[in-house]
């Protein structure tokens, strides 16, 4: 009777399987864009992708598909990709632009950096199914390449330089405007700021955003682009009169303009701009950024205005601003009652003694790339850097030659990084810097690899803003080979010199996180943990969790039969951080995914001062 109920359970189960049969077949799903180098975008994230296109009628769901690029194997997550519907893959945490109607496909283990050389990329279906499979070209710095109807790729002929998540560019560049744009940055600004109109009694209760022609000739406005955040706003086909101003809202809104000013109302505007503030450009029809600025936090019924020197401050105009008109004077009270608004930021102003510290130095890059230095805004103010310089200070305690940022417009918002550097493009071809916007090329002091003393100073009146002699001792003695490894500051409100707050970045950073939080920030926990492998059916993965008690422990992670044979290794003197997380893909040794059953897990988690733990554990591989 046993036998009997055995046969009829696993027929009930062979059934279910045979219902859930993945029926997809090559070219149901195609790879349809690849932007593997975006260096040098402008109007897209820095960010690599890969876009899929489902080349159906049907609806088809992702769950257990594969990614892959070369040899490494990329869970999809568990979604359903319409039919006919575009979805952009890319390495979770980073910034990414997906065409409205498009999927937004995070994932945390895809590659870090896609070969500018070109590589083979596959899509596997729930049954190991090939679906698609493609080798992409060598790179352009900016430029995806698009796939055409019989299969072949070219480079984009969008202006931005990829179409993620909608369809590809036609395969023949369109004809240049007929009229040259020949606007340089700084021809038209953005001049004022409406994000907060609630209370307004003497103007409409409208959002806007003004703009200026700060030159001597008419300017065309035709194919420029109004961009807010991540949202791209075609501006109306309207000719700015010299000296004069313009105002974007929302069309269909109430507005009010001064006599001389343009009422351009958009469609596409923004419904909502966000009060705590936001980035705004306006980018030519040559794809040129004519003005950025980024707004603070809102004030109920006050416009941001901007002075002469390019900073913003809370209108005095007793209506709460000047649509379409000169700017209130600077500094005058709001009100008898309320002359300065405490919640509030102060305006934007060049830094204080450490405020802005060194928080990251490459001095001996990969070969082909390029030194960097890393600061961070760790006060509660927007602060400018265009007063400052770097420089190297000699042996006799003088200073070597000042090397300005003043052609840093930006400033560096609280908590917020810049990224200096000789080559852009040296830095972003070898790391994953979360946004190119805040890595800047300019002339900089050579950095010596095995140590040297940086100077960042005020060029106003020399005030030295933050000072550090670094060494290339203060890397993880288990790192042999420096080169293209960054040290990251692991406090940021710890003392520069503290040679223990310094340390190597991890591997599984890239070496180096130019532009955002160190792989080794963060104060020591109080004991040291690890994990075992906990599946994580979304990506199909299994995750490792840790915590240090220390920066510079090695990590060495085995996966053992209950018989004792090893059949697969995770990892192998891996440089770990204080605390993270480590990916596995369920693949042996052999290649192949291992059987479902009991394995064991083995760790040895082992510090150059002398401290060593094993861990070892039962758990389950999944089916």
């Amino acid at each position: 009777m046993s036998r009997i109920l055995l046969t009829f359970n696993l027929l009930i189960y062979s059934l279910g399987m045979l219902s859930q049969t993945d029926e997809t077949s090559f070219g149901n799903v195609i790879i349809s864009e690849v932007m593997a180098n975006p260096v040098g975008l402008t109007d897209l994230p820095v960010t690599e992708y890969v876009e899929i296109y489902n080349a159906t009628g049907e609806d088809i769901p992702l769950n257990s598909w594969t990614f892959v690029y070369d040899k490494t194997f990329v869970a999809l997550p568990d979604t359903t990709l319409p039919a006919g519907s575009f979805a952009v893959l890319y390495r979770a945490g980073q910034d990414i632009f997906v065409e409205s109607g498009g999927l937004d496909l995070p994932v945390s283990t895809f590659p870090a950096n896609l070969a500018n050389s070109g590589k083979t990329l596959k899509i596997i279906n729930s049954v190991d199914v090939v679906i698609d499979s493609v080798d992409y070209a060598a790179a352009k710095p900016a430029f995806a390449w698009e796939r055409d109807s019989e299969g072949d790729f070219y480079l984009s002929t969008d202006p931005r330089g990829g179409t993620p998540g909608a369809a590809n560019s036609p395969k023949e560049p369109p004809p240049p405007p007929a009229t040259p744009d020949y606007s340089v940055p700084g021809d038209v600004i953005i001049n004022e700021v409406m994000a907060n109109p609630v209370g307004l009694t003497d103007l409409p209760v409208t959002e806007y955003v003004e703009i200026y022609n700060a030159t001597g000739e008419d300017i065309p406005l035709n194919s420029w682009t109004f961009v807010y955040d991540k949202t791209f706003v075609a501006l109306p086909d309207a000719t700015l009169p010299a000296g004069s101003f313009a105002l974007l809202y929302r069309a269909g809104q109430d507005i009010f303009v001064e006599s001389g000013g343009l009422d351009l109302p958009v469609a596409s505007f923004p419904a909502s701009l966000a009060n705590s503030g936001k980035t705004l450009k306006i980018i030519n029809s040559a794809g040129v950024v004519i003005d950025s600025i980024d707004y603070a936090a809102a004030k109920p019924a006050y416009a941001w205005e901007r002075d002469s020197e390019g900073g913003f401050y809370l209108s005095t105009d007793p209506r709460g601003g000047t649509p379409g008109a000169t700017n209130s004077p600077k500094g005058a009270p709001i009100s008898p009652d309320d002359p300065v608004n405490p919640g509030l930021p102060e305006q934007h102003r060049t830094a204080l003694e450490n405020e802005i510290v060194f928080n990251e130095i490459l001095p001996d890059p990969f070969d082909g790339g390029s030194e960097y230095l890393e600061l961070y805004n760790r006060s509660e103010q927007f602060l400018f850097v265009f007063n400052l310089a770097i420089a190297t200070r000699k042996s006799d305690g003088t200073l070597n030659t000042r090397y300005p940022l003043s052609s840093i417009i930006d400033s560096i918002p609280p908590g917020g990084y810049i990224v200096l550097t000789t080559n852009k493009e040296g830095v972003l071809s070898f790391y994953a810097a979360s946004a190119g916007q805040s890595v800047y090329e300019i002339r900089l002091p050579i950095l010596n690899n095995t140590g040297s003393t940086l100077v960042l100073l005020s060029t106003t009146d020399g005030t030295v803003i933050d000072e550090i002699s670094y060494s290339s001792k203060w890397h993880d003695i288990a790192i042999k080979n420096t080169k293209g490894v960054a040290l990251e500051r692991i406090d940021p409100d710890a003392t520069t010199q503290d040679a223990t707050n310094w340390t190597s970045a991890i591997l599984s950073a890239g070496y180096g996180t130019p532009g955002y939080q160190n792989s080794q920030f963060g104060r020591t926990v109080k004991s040291l943990l690890l994990s075992s492998p906990e599946y994580m059916s979304d990506m199909n993965e299994y995750r490792i969790t840790y915590q240090a008690d220390r920066t510079g422990y090695r990590c060495h992670i085995q996966v053992f039969t209950v018989d004792g044979i090893r059949v697969a290794e995770i990892t192998n003197n891996q440089l770990i951080g204080t605390d993270g997380e480590i990916y596995w893909n369920g693949y042996g040794s052999d290649g192949s995914r291992l059987r479902a059953g009991l394995y064991i897990f083995y760790a040895e988690l082992y510090h150059p001062a002398g401290q060593h733990k094993i861990f070892k554990r039962p758990f389950l591989v999944r089916p």
